[in-house]
């Protein structure tokens, strides 16, 4: 049936108004689907633009760091051996006055070249007392810090030698001082110049062997600790060790000094002095001397040492000058400070001669800490204001007063 006449056209309207709305939606849908289809291409154009870049920056930087860890890897012993620092000499020739020999402190002393296993000559000062083999007196092995020579520790070694009473061998590492430089200063070197002096004074005529000791300040002690270790696995009747505001290691040390390096360590470290893992073990008397407000070295090191030595050594002993600072802390610690190395040594010698537990293979539990380990807190009565160091030389005061020689030197010139 045909509609209406009437209602023809109103169809046809509607029909052709329905087809226009519907042509418009679609033209709608087109220019939204183009619009988002310009976009996408558009977005993915910058991206594509970028990502390269992004590329080549992540590259360079990583060439970079790994140029950078490279470097770090190859030189850090030049980060750690300072021969020479700031306007102090080399040679301790060249030392302002009071610091170029023992004879300027009338010490009796004999200067030896010794040859290490490498073939490298070290220089030393053996400060000698007369008849001290007779008198049975201990001797110290000095083992010094990172930076300048062995006559920046002259008025260190002359308190030891009159108020022990012991003869002083003051040993210069390679590359230090008058020590040969054909071979730089390295961790293997080191330990090398610490053995070689000790078969050095095992067979000097005026040297008891019996009453060995070893010192070491700051990295010095990390020498003192190898040394150690060499002695017992060898059989070598050392009488003790005395160690100084020392390190566990370098990793650890690492952790402190440079914290941004710490998570990469594993990778680029290469140097140990891992004294931690030695005190784990070492059987023969220890003394811990710490500074309470060392600024370097975390006296919280010092205190896991001794606690290692305690469960280890016959005779582990700590005393902590309370406000004593990294350098200073002999200056600083007064009278007290000597009386504690010296009641050490007497009783560490005292045990060498009834014990003989050097000599085993192992330790009995009742020979173990037989007066167990013991730690002791002084305050220091001779402290003195010193400006802090981030490099572990000399005490600061010492600094000073090589830097007025200096400029007196150049004045008599």
């Amino acid at each position: 049936r045909q509609p209406p006449k009437s209602s023809q056209p109103a169809a046809a309207f509607i029909a052709t108004s329905s087809l226009i709305m519907s042509e418009d939606i679609l033209e709608d849908d087109i220019s939204r689907i183009l619009y988002e289809s310009d976009s996408v291409s558009s977005g993915d154009s910058i991206v594509s633009r970028i990502i390269p870049y992004v590329v080549k920056c992540g590259t360079f930087a990583v060439g970079l760091l790994a140029i950078a860890l490279g470097i770090l890897y190859k030189k850090q012993d030049k980060l750690l051996y300072f021969p020479e620092i700031g306007g102090i000499p080399r040679r301790p020739g060249s030392n302002p006055r009071r610091y170029r020999s023992p004879s300027e402190h009338k010490l009796p002393f004999e200067s030896h070249m010794i040859m290490t296993s490498d073939r490298v000559k070290i220089h030393s000062w053996l400060l000698l007392h007369p008849n001290s083999k007779k008198d049975q007196l201990p001797t110290i092995i000095f083992f010094h810090g990172n930076a300048g020579n062995i006559g920046l520790r002259l008025p260190n070694a002359y308190q030891m030698y009159h108020l022990l009473n012991a003869n002083i061998l003051m040993v210069e590492y390679r590359g230090y001082g008058d020590s040969e430089s054909k071979s730089e200063p390295s961790e293997r070197g080191l330990k090398r110049d610490a053995e070689a002096s000790l078969r050095f004074l095992l067979t000097h005529p005026s040297v008891d062997p019996t009453r060995l000791f070893l010192f070491g300040r700051s990295l010095g002690g990390a020498v003192a600790f190898h040394l150690a270790a060499h002695a017992e696995k060898n059989g070598i009747p050392l009488a003790g060790l005395i160690v100084e505001n020392t390190f566990l290691s370098i990793g650890r040390m690492v952790d402190v000094l440079m914290p941004y390096l710490a998570p990469l360590k594993m990778l680029i470290l290469r140097i140990g002095w891992d004294s931690g893992v030695i005190a784990d073990g070492l059987r023969m008397p220890v003394l811990y001397l710490s500074g309470g407000a060392d600024q370097l070295v975390p006296p919280e090191q010092m205190m896991e040492l001794y606690r290692k030595s305690g469960k280890s050594s016959v005779c582990a002993r700590m005393y902590v000058v309370k406000d004593g600072t990294h350098n200073e802390t002999w200056l600083q610690g007064g009278t007290a400070y000597w009386e504690k190395i010296k009641g050490f040594i007497n009783e560490a010698m005292s045990m060498s001669r009834n014990s003989s537990f050097y000599g085993s293979a192992s330790i009995s539990d009742s020979d173990l800490n037989k007066d167990g380990s013991h730690m002791d807190v002084g305050l220091g009565t001779e402290a003195e204001n010193s400006a802090k160091s981030s490099i572990p030389i000399m005490p600061n005061n010492i600094i000073g007063m090589a830097r007025e020689g200096m400029s007196s030197k150049k004045k008599e010139h």
